[in-house]
């Protein structure tokens, strides 16, 4: 989630949300033809509103942010980037201690106090070497895990794919930043700037997947709900969106080597971008347990992987 999007002051947001919501009207899919996922609804409006992002992103946002990339020293990037996270930070321990998350609420609390001093302001992220993680949680976060429905998914002008409780919950967010709502107007103008950049510069990388998916906006929007999904469960996601893998076993030094990769290109391609599930991985299983299955740690979980019979 970008952070430009916590900063107040902003009455283009709830402009924006206006036109949204009064546009639902006849914002249907077009006549003939079904939704193509059930949480999308209001899809050629979204369609609509991503084809105008899209023509923003590609003649304004990536020129600047690859131009940003090739003038601005890797070290001085790393930099800003972790002076802006680090202004995000009370954000995130309110919505520990919303979702009730004591423990990782104390932990963010003293990741925020040793960065701002030792790391001067966030510059430098020393609290990360001290084991002090950086979580990501936010308020739409936080009204999911209080039970409210995420609504149809909606795609919001120059921010980009949402869902009704997100774009709710990135109004409170606002109340919830300090830091940046009590910056005098300079400081908070560049911050967003800076911060819209940065954001930008992290997705560059992303440019190919999507250009060259059949249909980017339903890449887009898949990859969306698919990372607020797993933000959500922390993690957690329910078995049965588990993507289809194919393996390969290789017997080496006493041991089978195994590598999985995601059987459809496109779902492979969704993964990398939004890795709820690795798109591909390689571990290793003693002889001496059973071949018929094994487990491989991705990110804080467990895949639980039975290989076909036939691989035995």
């Amino acid at each position: 989630m970008s952070e430009a999007s916590r900063c107040p002051r902003r009455p283009n947001l709830y402009l924006m949300l206006l036109i949204a919501v009064s546009l639902t009207g006849c914002a249907g899919v077009p006549p003939g033809k079904t939704a193509s996922n059930p949480q999308d609804p209001w899809e050629n409006f979204n369609r609509a509103v991503y084809a105008l992002n899209d023509r923003v992103d590609k003649n304004i946002a990536r020129p600047v942010a690859s131009t940003y990339q090739r003038a601005m020293p890797a070290p001085a990037r790393n930099g800003f980037h972790n002076l802006i996270g680090n202004l995000g930070e009370p954000s995130t321990i309110v919505n520990d201690m919303l979702q009730g998350k004591l423990i990782q609420g104390l932990q963010d609390t003293g990741r925020f106090i040793v960065n701002s001093t030792v790391g001067l302001l966030g510059w430098f992220d020393v609290a990360k070497h001290l084991g002090l993680e950086k979580h990501d949680e936010d308020l739409g976060q936080t009204l999911a895990v209080w039970g409210v429905p995420s609504g149809p998914y909606l795609v919001l002008p120059v921010l980009g794919p949402s869902t009704v409780r997100d774009a709710g919950g990135r109004v409170g967010d606002i109340y919830t930043d300090p830091p940046k709502r009590d910056m005098p107007p300079r400081y908070r103008n560049a911050e967003l700037v800076l911060d819209g950049i940065d954001t930008r510069a992290g997705f560059m990388e992303a440019n190919g997947a999507i250009d060259s998916a059949y249909d980017p906006y339903a890449f887009v929007r898949d990859a969306y709900l698919q990372n607020r999904r797993y933000k959500i469960n922390d993690g957690n996601n329910p078995e049965s969106e588990m993507p289809d893998y194919d393996y390969e076993l290789s017997l080496q030094d006493g041991t089978f080597v195994v590598h999985g990769r995601v059987t459809d290109p496109q779902v492979r391609k969704l993964t990398a971008v939004a890795p709820a599930f690795p798109p591909e991985f390689t571990t290793r299983v003693p002889l001496r347990d059973p071949v018929a299955g094994f487990r491989h740690r991705y990110r804080d979980k467990t895949l639980e992987v039975i290989l076909p019979k036939a691989a035995g």
